[in-house]
């Protein structure tokens, strides 16, 4: 079995115009996407991907150059986690514990990778994905901290400001060599929108690396789901219905239509509320319907108070519905 050091070593060659590497990389990333690494439970994933995360922050900052070898295994364990469950799916939609921008680069990360299962990528592919969402706001920790910091609603000046992080990430991603072109090219244009109305270059189309589209939509998915001074956050569902308002021409339909389909707004085991004011917990998800799962209700069943469980398909009424999510559950026992 290759050791990750040898696939980083084995990488070289210049990227192509789309962004993806040429075959010496791209047999590298095969490789990798063969290797079945150490499999800690899908919150240790998330951990180890913000503690690696913090410690590039601090590189950056000191403007030294940080390895990518611990972050592609962390790619390479995020796909493998999304494979086996929706639990760091779970993780990432529960709101923001510690730093926003590291958390915000993990949560793009996994949400990402998830919507590329949908379109049916490689695991390879996956892979160097899951790499792009971990990066994809390195730019950001060059901006100033009190911009980071502001609690009220930024400035035309504070905006212009904030725009210059995709530069800023792909100056520091250039820096990982030629093999790593693509990713910087990601990082400059996950702002940039299909219909033409992003930045920094007004890029549009087939113009943005196919990467940045995904990144694009997620990164704004996740926003929504977390608070911001001005406005409360956004339960997933609300947020899918938002994108669907907000967002339908800056992203090419299918990456929205993944987003809708293959995406789990409400992740087995998640507790949930009814309009009905029961509770329950997801128990399996309609693919047609991501908003209306089947949800397993528990009820009394008579006066000694034993309690009965009830399954409730919510796409075949549209009498009951989630109007709440109560606690996202990392491990719940779906029977």
């Amino acid at each position: 079995m290759p050791r990750m050091n040898d696939i980083i070593r084995d990488q070289s060659g210049d990227s192509p115009a789309r962004g993806k590497p040429e075959e010496p990389a791209a047999v590298s990333f095969r490789t990798l996407a063969a290797l079945k690494p150490e499999a800690p439970a899908a919150a240790d994933w998330y951990k180890l991907a913000e503690e690696e995360l913090g410690r590039v922050k601090a590189a950056v900052k000191l403007e030294q150059a940080f390895p990518v070898e611990n972050l592609l295994r962390i790619a390479t364990g995020i796909v493998g986690s999304l494979e086996e469950s929706d639990q760091l799916l779970a993780k990432s939609i529960s709101g923001y514990t510690g730093a926003p921008i590291i958390m915000n680069m993990v949560n793009v990360s996994v949400m990402a990778t998830k919507i590329a299962m949908g379109l049916n990528y490689r695991r390879e592919e996956l892979i160097r994905l899951a790499l792009a969402g971990l990066l994809h706001d390195v730019g950001m920790i060059l901006l100033p901290e009190s911009l980071l910091a502001k609690s009220e609603k930024l400035t035309p000046e504070d905006r212009e400001l904030m725009k210059q992080h995709p530069q800023f990430g792909h100056r520091i991603l250039m820096k990982l060599g030629s093999s790593y072109e693509w990713l910087a090219q990601v990082a400059l244009q996950e702002h940039e929108r299909w219909n033409g109305q992003g930045y920094p270059k007004g890029l549009k189309e087939n113009q943005i690396h196919e990467y940045a589209r995904i990144i694009g939509i997620v990164d704004i998915f996740d926003a929504l789901m977390n608070a911001r001074p001005y406005r409360r956050k956004l339960l997933p569902h609300e947020a899918v219905r938002e994108l669907l308002t907000t967002e339908r021409t800056a992203f090419p339909s299918q990456v929205i239509k993944a987003l809708i389909q293959q995406f789990s707004v409400f992740p087995l085991g998640t507790s949930v509320l009814l309009n009905t004011g029961e509770t329950g917990v997801v128990i399996k998800l309609n693919p047609r319907f991501p908003l209306r799962p089947v949800v397993r209700v528990s009820m009394s069943s008579d006066r000694t108070g034993a309690m009965e469980a009830k399954e409730v398909d919510l796409s075949a009424t549209s009498l009951v519905n989630i109007v709440e999510v109560v606690a996202p559950q990392e491990s719940a026992e779906v029977k």
